[in-house]
This record gives C-alpha cells, sequence and structure tokens, in this order.
C-alpha cells in the first residue's frame, strides 16, 4: 500500500466519520458501504464487499442515536478492508482484521467522546451570546474537527494493522478457522439483532439474511 493510496484511505475514513453524526447521516458510514469503498480503492471492492457483511453483521443493531456512546464503525472498516484487500486476503487475515475492527471501534468511539467535550468548551467559552456569523464558523469548525479525528482515527488504524498484519504468523493459520470463527461471530450478531425488526417484519429479516447467504455461496 503507497503513501498515497493511504492518503485517500485516510480521507476516506474522515469523511465517512462525518457521515456518523457531524453531516448528512445517509449511512455511508456503515462498515458495509465503507468496506466496499476502502476495497474498491485497495484494488478489490467485491473482497471489500465480504468482510464489510461480517463488520456490518456484527454492527447491526449498534444505532447512533443521541448523546450515547457507540462503536464508530467507519474508520475501523476502512482500515480492516483496506489491509485485508492490499495484503491479498486469507482466513487467518480475516479473523485478524475484523478483530482489529472490533476493538478499533471503540477506540474511535473514544475520540467521538473527547471531541464532544471538546465541542462543549468552544461552543460558549465564556457563557456569553455570540453573533450568528461566530456560531457558523465555530460549527464549521467542529465540522472539521470531527473529519480531522476521523481521517487520524483511520491513519494510524492503517499502520497499525499493516504492522501486526505483517508481524503475525498468519500463513500458518489453521485453514477453515479463520471463516468459521467469523461467520459464527456474524451469525450470532445477526440473531442478536433481530429484535429491531420484531415479529412483524420477520419476512424482511429472513429475505436479507438469504440474499447475504447466497453472495457468499455464489462467490
Amino acid at each position: 500500500m503507497g503513501l498515497a493510496q493511504g492518503l485517500v484511505l485516510a480521507l476516506l475514513g474522515g469523511v465517512l466519520a462525518l457521515d456518523g453524526t457531524s453531516v448528512g447521516q445517509f449511512m455511508v458510514s456503515r462498515p458495509l458501504v465503507a468496506c466496499v469503498l476502502a476495497g474498491w480503492i485497495a484494488g478489490d471492492p467485491a473482497a471489500g464487499a465480504m468482510l464489510g457483511m461480517v463488520l456490518e453483521a456484527l454492527h447491526v443493531a449498534v444505532l447512533p442515536v443521541g448523546a450515547s456512546r457507540y462503536p464508530e464503525a467507519a474508520p475501523a472498516a476502512v482500515a480492516a478492508a483496506a489491509v485485508y484487500v492490499s495484503r491479498g486476503g486469507g482466513e487467518g487475515l480475516l479473523l485478524a482484521v475484523v478483530l482489529f475492527a472490533l476493538g478499533w471501534e471503540w477506540v474511535g468511539s473514544w475520540t467521538v467522546s473527547r471531541l464532544r467535550e471538546y465541542n462543549v468548551r468552544v461552543a460558549v467559552p465564556d457563557g456569553t451570546p455570540l453573533e450568528p456569523a461566530a456560531v457558523g464558523r465555530r460549527h464549521l469548525s467542529a465540522v472539521a474537527a470531527d473529519f480531522a479525528r476521523g481521517a487520524a482515527v483511520t491513519a494510524v488504524g492503517l499502520v497499525l494493522l499493516t504492522f501486526l498484519a505483517g508481524a503475525l504468523p498468519l500463513a500458518t493459520f489453521p485453514q477453515g478457522w479463520g471463516r468459521l470463527a467469523a461467520g459464527l461471530a456474524a451469525a450470532a450478531a445477526v440473531a442478536s439483532s433481530r429484535r429491531l425488526f420484531g415479529t412483524q417484519r420477520l419476512a424482511w429479516f429472513a429475505a436479507g439474511a438469504g440474499a447475504g447467504v447466497v453472495f457468499l455461496v455464489a462467490r
């Protein structure tokens, strides 16, 4: 992975981090979309989609509502997909990047909390009313800070995961274990997320799960 490619991926992570709360919330920050985009940049969007489905299943019950703290998926998913694709995939690497992404999501969540605290302090630092133009500038600065935060989390994740993927003996990992572990984790996550659909939407839930299975088998 070259420096220019890494920079593009970091910028992508920053943009997708904005979608989480600050701008839009168009759901492009979901792990599936983030992994497809990162995989496309790294050269294999299909492999990115496969990883994205696993991470999406593990993240499907997470809803960024209000001020609740939740794992931030997009920067971690971008880093995981880029390293997974650039290093040629493999079951051992699949398990490694999934585990890393799950941990790195909480690092991203911690940075979101710190940014919110910073925004509270700088919104009205002395408690006096602000002119509309000043409010706009402070809002834009908060958005810019969130973009920089997301890009930084993505970049650091790329560096750490690249190092770990090179240092771990993934080539000797037993065949089948990585896919089995990721599949079982994804199945458990999908089952636990069924409560979001309820009994009235169970047919739609089953149809979506079936479509995912067909995609995996056809691939």
